[in-house]
């Protein structure tokens, strides 16, 4: 069934990066992913190595690599960070995201103390990745689009041109037309998302760094918000190189104990398995690539 379902996607006509975030955040959340990778659900995901769970969840993607870029979706909001950070992370645990973006909005990200330590997480996050694949990742990215905030955005961008550009890879943007976003749910999200992120989508592009060139995704995770409604929309949408962001996963324990968006994911995991998400990509005439493969 699995090998059906991908012959069926491929004969779609236009390319859609469908990214899962968040493996490594538990093992349910990992399994489900890696779950849809296999399938052909999916082609892309973004790895927590922070998480203490990276080093075990890692081994059931290292055989699904020519399936799906495998990325690092950089983690410096709600977790505990690989390194010591006294000044962003002084009891041990890193700032929710609310709290990150108001220190990058004042500009007290900048200040070289927290800029050593920003600097040195991402670069332990990097080297955690390729001590459990032997390889850089596929692509950068962040836990709640952290990567892309003032002060946050040229570090990751610095440490994209050194360790991943020389092997390829591409990094993720968070930009869209205000109307596409107008169109979708949760426009006030997406606004501010595609805003915050707008001074890094420019340094990129002036980079020639590849990269998506639409962003979907954005969501309340409300349980009125269902993914039979919600994912079709994704669908829909200019640019050439258009990448989805979606949450699937098996809920555990572990999850509900660390993380706010727990039921949302196993509904998004059942209906991108399911045959009613195989109907609405050939409704919607897409095809799920890999963006290395549509990237100039």
């Amino acid at each position: 069934m699995a090998t059906e379902a991908y012959q069926s996607f491929s004969t779609a006509r236009l390319p859609l990066v469908l990214c899962a975030d968040d493996y490594g955040l538990s093992p349910g959340v990992s399994r489900g992913i890696a779950e849809l990778i296999a399938a052909g659900r999916l082609t892309a995901t973004g790895c927590m190595t922070a998480s203490p769970f990276w080093r075990e969840e890692a081994r059931g993607l290292r055989g699904l690599s020519e399936r799906a870029d495998i990325g690092l979706h950089l983690t410096l909001t709600d977790h505990a960070p690989l390194t010591g950070m006294p000044r962003l992370a002084p009891a041990g645990r890193l700032p929710s995201n609310g709290r990150l973006v108001l220190a990058s909005l004042r500009g007290s990200l900048a200040e070289p103390a927290v800029q050593a330590e920003l600097r040195a997480e991402i670069e332990a996050q990097i080297d955690a990745f390729e001590a459990a694949f032997d390889r850089p990742p596929d692509f950068l990215d962040g836990h709640h689009h952290a990567h892309q905030l003032p002060g946050i955005g040229a570090l990751v961008i610095e440490a994209f041109e050194r360790r991943v550009r020389p092997h390829g890879g591409w990094l993720r943007v968070c930009r869209e037309p205000r109307a596409a976003i107008l169109r979708r749910g949760s426009p006030l999200r997406a606004l501010a998302i595609d805003a915050l992120g707008a001074t890094y989508a420019a340094e990129v592009r002036a980079r020639g760094i590849a990269a998506n060139d639409s962003f979907r995704g954005v969501r309340s995770f409300s349980p009125r918000e269902r993914p039979e409604r919600i994912f079709p929309l994704f669908l829909r949408g200019g640019g050439r190189r258009p990448l989805a962001m979606c949450h699937p996963g098996y809920v555990d324990e572990v999850l509900r104990g660390l993380d706010p968006v727990v039921d949302a994911r196993e509904a998004e995991r059942a209906y991108l398995a399911s045959a009613a998400f195989a109907e609405a990509l050939e409704a919607a005439g897409v095809r799920l690539a890999r963006l290395r493969e549509i990237a100039p």
